[in-house]
């Protein structure tokens, strides 16, 4: 008997042992999970600075200057990035500034450069107003002891950027997940032969959830094929020694060549569940032996990426150190009819777009256990609950994104 997906999710989520850091160069941080959270150790900026090429004054001496009735200022000083004023600005006076120096004493303000002209040692400011605005103040974006950064958060260009400018040359990250795929079925050659045998088909699912395994943060093993055999399957199986998560397409079910439940039972993987109430992807063993997670799905292309999406993704998150291991969800409206009715919980690919300000979602067609072809497309899985009778265009639905929603004009 199947037992509920919310269940077997949880139960696959509490098998995630205690995770590993590792100090790696900043340079290979992005998309790592960070394991420390992050305080700022300075101000930044670190002291007031120009944000623009131009010339530090007295704000109050020129607001009043404009192309007819222009301001001079004696020129005192000239100030590049990186170096240090060594002059006070005082009444009548300018110093030359270029972007990113530091401001020096005296001055309260900055005149663009395109609103002076330059006439020997003196500016001729051509306009005064809002010149007290064009200075970046001392502790305006960051604050020390400010956290910036929380432990468990992905990093992405932004953090890189900030982590960088705090000087975190080899942060404290989450080590990835790795997970072994291995394809089983007679029936199955690899991707680089021809198909010369009628009842052959590629390896197709092992290429397709190593992308969903790095999405989720972990590192995917090409585990290979292995023929309908239970010694050739656990062959297989024992090359994962240095793996976290086992994770094979093919056997699950209970037909004459479903051999996954038998290969555990040799091995002494303890079952945890053998079905799960969702389509597709309702054939699921896991299992798990000396802190090693064990996770058999179906050999259908759809019913396996599904299956990985709804328990896999958490538990490989988790494990990655993670803060948040669920999609973001949304409400939309159904753009053309779901004519089906469902009996467990069902996942649908989808289009979710935004036409005049409201979002709509489109499912796609080709949605068979046995087919791959509309997570070309795919934005987004509506969710059709439960013992749900077949849904009308205009019925709001519940979706979960997984890329970014398309804009319609």
């Amino acid at each position: 008997m199947a037992i509920k997906l919310e269940v077997a999710r949880e139960i696959l989520i509490n098998q995630a042992g205690p995770v590993v850091k590792e100090q790696i160069d900043l340079w290979e941080c992005h998309q790592r999970v960070l394991a420390e959270t992050v305080v700022a150790g300075t101000d930044f900026p670190p002291f007031d600075r120009s944000p623009l090429d131009g010339y530090a004054l007295i704000a109050e001496e020129v607001f009043s200057a404009t192309a007819d009735r222009p301001v001079r200022l004696k020129v005192v000083d000239n100030i590049p990035a990186g170096s240090t004023p060594d002059k006070t600005i005082e009444s009548g006076c300018a110093a030359r500034i270029m972007t990113g120096a530091p401001l020096p004493d005296g001055a309260t303000g900055v005149v663009r450069l395109e609103d002076t002209l330059t006439e020997e040692d003196e500016v001729v400011i051509l306009a005064g107003v809002g010149v007290e605005k064009n200075i970046c103040r001392c502790g305006e974006e960051i604050r020390t002891g400010e956290t910036i950064v929380a432990a468990g958060s992905v990093i992405n260009a932004g953090a890189m950027g900030v982590l960088a400018l705090l000087g975190y040359a080899r942060p404290w990250v989450y080590k990835k997940p790795r997970v072994f795929l291995l394809a089983t079925g007679s029936e199955i050659v690899d991707v680089e032969n021809p198909l010369t045998t009628l009842g052959h088909i590629r390896n197709s699912n092992s290429y397709m959830l190593a992308a969903q395994v790095r999405e989720a943060g972990a590192e995917p093993v090409f585990g290979g094929r292995a023929k309908d055999q239970v010694s050739e399957i656990i062959n297989k199986i024992q090359e994962a020694d240095d793996c976290d998560v086992v994770v094979t397409t093919g056997g699950a079910s209970v037909g004459d060549y479903d051999l996954i439940g038998k290969v555990y039972n040799t091995l002494g993987i303890s079952v945890l569940f053998e079905r799960v109430g969702m389509k597709p992807g309702m054939p699921v063993v896991a299992g798990v032996k000396k802190n090693k997670v064990y996770i058999g799905l179906s050999g259908n292309p759809a019913a396996a990426a599904n299956a990985f999406e709804q328990l896999a993704r958490p538990l490989l998150q988790k494990m990655g150190g993670q803060s948040q291991w669920s999609r973001p969800k949304t409400r939309a409206i159904l753009s053309t009819a779901y004519i089906k009715s469902s009996g467990p919980v069902r996942f649908v690919w989808a289009r979710l777009f935004s036409d005049r300000g409201k979002l709509f979602v489109q499912p796609l067609a080709h949605q068979g256990n046995g087919m791959q072809k509309s997570a070309l497309w795919a934005n987004s899985l509506i969710v059709i609950p439960e013992k749900s009778p077949p849904l009308e265009a205009g019925s709001e639905v519940e979706v979960l994104l997984l890329g970014p929603i398309v804009g319609e004009d």
